[in-house]
């Protein structure tokens, strides 16, 4: 437990240039924010230059003159970078902040058989590190607890990596600087838990007591191509999450060797997800809100905002079989140079275990059980764009195509609630006390 993280409250979307003195920025009415406060503004996912990030930084930090509805009056003392820009972040001071320069993992906490182990009130910083920020280890144990933290990542090191399909986190914030087209703030793969596709679907009120899946709630991420990864075997829920330029990915039965399950299934709900395009080439480039590549899940009740520019289109969820013009283990070239679809592939979208029926016997890899039918539902979402993407390139022979394996009305349904679903209790149990 440190002293205290600091966290990102808000954002603006002034056009404002660095420099020392009085700065005023539009920001959120209602922030947590006081007369004399210390606050650092920094431009959000760093510096872009002709539509890329250029790993500059440009902030300012001083202290509060006046917050009054939406406008900020900053009285800035020291300033990072240079330049005019339109898109910032904001965040406050930390009391306990550690670099993370370990030649591994920094920080790994595993699970105890009696108490729950927890995080809080650290800052983490990206130094010379090598491996991921924190890694978290399931044993059968009390789900860890994650709280009021704050990563920073500035390299190709993850935050979190969890291999749980336990746990909580909550008010932490994530932050990419530049924008992350790599590292992910939570890569979330529970290798060994293979007994997750032998059984029925945890989501909502399927876990009865909170401890079936992994929780992330009331956090900030800031500035990531894919803020996460949902990989093999796991259950998470990720809800009243803000993600600002970042987006939600998944990772599906395509890679990962003889342990490539993907993931099994996602809740993803009430979170606030906002992306700004501009026509200057000052957008980041961001490629989609949600990348799915297997599973299943529950996509509902999000606030979806995008502002459009000549940068890049909107935004939207996308859908792949990546292995079917993917030649990588364990299942390379899924029904390529064969006539007719090989429907369905091996935990694509829209598949899990309902019956078994279509599994028989599960073993050790991942081409056995292709899955019974389970289908995502997507709802809720305002417009946000729905389709599908091919991996593309030529490493398969004349391959099959994501458009004839994921169908709508058979393989997702679009404005329709997932029948017999409910969400879990909000807050989480486990939050209690803290």
């Amino acid at each position: 437990k440190g002293s205290g993280a600091g966290k990102v409250i808000g954002r603006s979307e002034s056009s404002v240039t660095v420099g020392t003195g009085s700065k005023t920025f539009t920001v959120q009415a209602g922030l947590p924010i006081t007369a004399l406060q210390t606050l650092t503004i920094e431009r959000t996912g760093g510096v872009v230059a002709n539509g890329l990030p250029t790993g500059a930084r440009a902030s300012m930090t001083g202290t509060v003159t006046s917050y009054s509805g939406t406008s900020l009056v900053l009285d800035v003392a020291s300033v990072v970078g240079s330049g005019t820009h339109p898109l910032w972040f904001v965040s406050t001071s930390a009391v306990t902040t550690i670099v993370h320069n370990a030649g591994g993992v920094a920080l790994t906490v595993t699970e105890d058989a009696t108490h729950n182990v927890e995080v809080s009130g650290m800052r983490f910083l990206t130094g010379s590190g090598t491996d991921d920020t924190l890694s978290i280890f399931g044993n059968n144990g009390k789900p860890i607890l994650v709280h009021d933290m704050y990563f920073e990542s500035t390299t190709n090191v993850d935050a979190i990596q969890s291999r749980s399909n336990r746990g909580v986190i909550w008010n932490s914030s994530f932050v990419a600087v530049p924008y992350a087209r790599g590292q992910l703030a939570f890569h979330h793969v529970v290798s060994e838990a293979t007994n997750t596709w032998l059984t029925l679907s945890t989501m909502g009120n399927k876990d009865i007591d909170g401890t079936s899946n992994a929780y992330i709630e009331d956090s900030v991420f800031v500035g990531w191509l894919n803020a996460t990864d949902f990989d093999n075997n796991s259950k998470t829920v990720m809800r009243r999450n803000v993600f600002d330029q970042a987006g939600i990915g998944t990772h599906g039965a395509d890679t990962g060797g003889d342990k490539g399950f993907g993931v099994r299934h996602y809740e993803v709900y009430d979170n606030t997800l906002l992306f700004n395009g501009y026509s200057n080439l000052q957008s980041l480039p961001y490629a989609r809100v949600f990348y799915l590549r297997g599973g299943t899940g529950a996509i509902f009740d999000n606030s979806f905002t995008f502002t459009n520019g000549s940068d890049y289109g909107v935004r939207g969820l996308d859908m792949t079989v990546m292995n079917l013009q993917r030649n990588a283990f364990p299942n390379p070239c899924w029904g390529a140079n064969i006539a007719g679809d090989q429907y369905p592939a091996p935990r694509q979208i829209g598949m899990g275990r309902v019956t078994g029926i279509a599994a028989g016997t599960l073993t050790s890899d991942s081409i056995t059980y292709t899955g019974d039918s389970e289908p995502l539902y997507i709802w809720n979402n305002g417009s946000m764009p729905i389709g599908t993407s091919d991996y593309g390139g030529s490493e398969c022979t004349n391959p099959d195509s994501t458009s004839n394996y994921i169908k709508s009305g058979r393989d997702y349904f679009v404005g329709t609630a997932k029948p017999g679903y409910a969400k879990y209790v909000y807050p989480h149990p486990a939050r209690a006390g803290n």
